[in-house]
């Protein structure tokens, strides 16, 4: 199977890595999203795609669990059973009916989309310990969190991602937030244990940095075949990295010049919710034409 890195060496055009989930499921879904359906799930994805044609078939992890907890009080409960920062998120990573779930999400988008490559998103473990305790607690602000908490959740979040190990995932791409980005690289080998599972099951390693608070420099670590680390990242501006793609601005979606794209060998965006589907068929025929 093509990895997203193969695919970005093998092509003459930038590549688009598409967050459309909430888009589409306003489009095609009425607004929501079949994650707790596998079946449903599997077609409204293979819709999405025979509509924009991305070139990466994805797997968003953090509307699944909010959709789950929404319909498994329990779970949501058992999480809130202690205030330590890191318990929300460790209890629910353990769930084995959250696991089975998005395995088989996983399995019918492997049948469904052989030819590309099957990427699994999740937040990045600094950014999940924080997602996780506001759902447990309900939380309005930002939550701490440290190199202890981030050590401790790297560890749960690895032993989450062996359980998909033979479901053909190609990339594991982290998601990073506003408020919880890394500062520089040695912030990130706080996610070492993730990064070894990916180098063991040969997934790209992929990073979305959507601030400008990383500073680091990630080409060094990158290159070295003997450490896995990150493969490929994604940012609003220029990061000293092997491979970089940026982010489109908003503003493309709504009129902004092709031309005014910056260079990339591939591309991350989000649909806005609210652009008329004409309109995103046209920036998108756009976009591949630049």
């Amino acid at each position: 199977m093509p990895s997203f890195i193969q695919h970005i060496g093998s092509t003459q055009r930038p590549l688009l890595w598409l967050d459309d989930a909430q888009y589409c499921a306003a489009l095609l879904a009425g607004g929501h999203a079949p994650w707790l359906d596998a079946t449903a799930f599997v077609a409204w994805r293979r819709k999405s795609h025979s509509l924009l044609k991305a070139d990466v078939v994805t797997l968003p992890v953090a509307p699944v669990c909010a959709a789950w907890l929404d319909g498994e009080p329990s779970l949501r409960a058992a999480m809130a059973g202690r205030s330590r920062v890191n318990f929300p998120l460790k209890t629910l990573l353990a769930s084995a009916p959250l696991r089975q779930h998005l395995a088989a999400l996983l399995s019918g988008l492997r049948s469904s989309f052989p030819a590309l490559p099957l990427a699994l998103v999740c937040p990045s473990p600094r950014a999940w310990v924080a997602t996780a305790y506001q759902w447990a607690f309900g939380l309005g602000g930002p939550v701490e969190v440290g190199e202890d908490e981030v050590d401790a959740a790297t560890v749960c979040c690895a032993d989450f991602l062996r359980e998909f190990a033979a479901l053909g995932i190609d990339n594991l791409l982290l998601e990073e937030s506003l408020h919880h980005e890394p500062q520089d690289a040695g912030e990130l080998e706080w996610y070492r244990a993730v990064f070894n599972v990916a180098g063991h099951y040969r997934w790209d390693m992929g990073l979305l940095l959507p601030g400008a608070r990383f500073t680091g420099d990630l080409g060094t670590a990158a290159a070295r075949t003997d450490t896995p680390g990150i493969a490929f990242v994604f940012a609003p501006g220029p990061v000293a990295a092997p491979c970089v793609g940026r982010i489109l601005d908003a503003d493309f979606w709504h009129g902004a010049a092709p031309e005014s794209l910056p260079e990339a060998p591939f591309h991350f965006a989000q649909i806005p919710l609210g652009v008329p589907p004409e309109l995103v068929l046209d920036r998108l025929a756009l976009w591949r034409a630049a």
